[in-house]
């Protein structure tokens, strides 16, 4: 994606980035840290109906997959017809979600190139696409913890990257069920975003952190239906170490698994070219028509270009 710690520390930075004004209280940076994690947590949507959990689920990929200008128009057109008292939280929310995009869409691709020669060095993981994507995010995630903070899971529990208020997770819903509709056609009631943040929030508590008693008997208990186990697979790793083998520290040589193209940069040049990159998206939303369609540029939020 990458995972949810990477992302916090990308908002961190990116929302210093921002024009004056745009964030101005700290609720309304929470807004925006907690939409830049972007649809991630429609993927965790499992305590609620089936239909609904599966429209949620639906959103998550859908939205990573195509129609980014689509859905970024409806989120923006949504921010214009809240109620004024509402609007802060809105914009902030809006412009989170965008920053979640900046940082997929740049560094996607270093992932999923990874991800594929992992998987065709292993005889033992062609149906393990998912766990491989996920174990490689996560030691992104651990690295950059302490890379930036100097701080490990322990010190820093993925599940508290997801504060929120009663009106944030209000607001956020009601944005994102129009997004759902006017993008994709989905139906979606403005409560599922607040239960999909819940349900993030509850799966991290519950995997965290890897190799504990609790991580290993969801993975247990996952591995009675699966070949692997996803959930353990998500779950952070205490380090303090400054070696990262998924983060390509030493610049060997990756090819773009969507372009051809071939690349030595680690993922901290890929983290700096999308905060480099920011703010031109950021204006180019505020202003949006022609000018965030030429930004998002048909990337979807692997970087994979698309049609639109």
């Amino acid at each position: 994606m990458p995972a949810l710690i990477t992302h916090h520390l990308f908002g961190e930075r990116s929302a210093t980035l921002l024009p004056e004004g745009l964030v101005t209280s700290e609720e309304e940076l929470l807004a925006f840290l907690l939409g830049n994690q972007g649809p991630d947590p429609f993927f965790f949507r499992v305590l609620t109906t089936p239909e609904r959990g599966q429209n949620a689920r639906r959103l998550a990929h859908e939205m990573h997959d195509g129609r980014m200008t689509r859905a970024f128009a409806a989120l923006r057109d949504g921010v214009s017809h809240l109620p004024e008292a509402d609007a802060g939280i809105g914009r902030a929310f809006a412009l989170g979600m965008l920053s979640h995009y900046a940082l997929d869409r740049v560094a996607h691709p270093f992932v999923y190139a990874e991800q594929y020669a992992l998987i065709d060095a292993a005889e033992n993981l062609y149906d393990a696409d998912s766990e491989v994507h996920a174990v490689i995010e996560s030691d992104l995630d651990t690295w950059m913890l302490w890379s930036l903070r100097h701080a490990t899971v322990h010190d820093c529990p993925p599940a508290s990257e997801l504060v929120r208020t009663e009106r944030i997770c209000r607001v956020a819903g009601a944005l994102m069920s129009q997004v759902a509709w006017a993008a994709f056609g989905i139906e979606l009631a403005a409560t599922e975003y607040a239960g999909a943040v819940a349900d993030m929030e509850l799966c991290y508590r519950a995997i965290e952190p890897h190799g504990s008693l609790k991580a290993g008997a969801v993975g247990g208990v996952e591995r009675l239906v699966r070949s692997h186990s996803l959930l353990q697979a998500l779950s952070h790793r205490v380090s303090t170490s400054e070696k990262c083998p998924a983060a390509n520290l030493g610049h060997a040589e990756w090819r773009h698994p969507f372009t051809g193209e071939t690349s030595t940069d680690s993922f901290a040049d890929l983290f700096d070219e999308a905060l480099h990159g920011w703010p031109a998206l950021a204006l180019a939303f505020t202003h949006g028509g022609d000018e965030l369609r030429e930004a998002v540029a048909g990337l979807n939020y692997s970087g994979m270009p698309v049609e639109e």
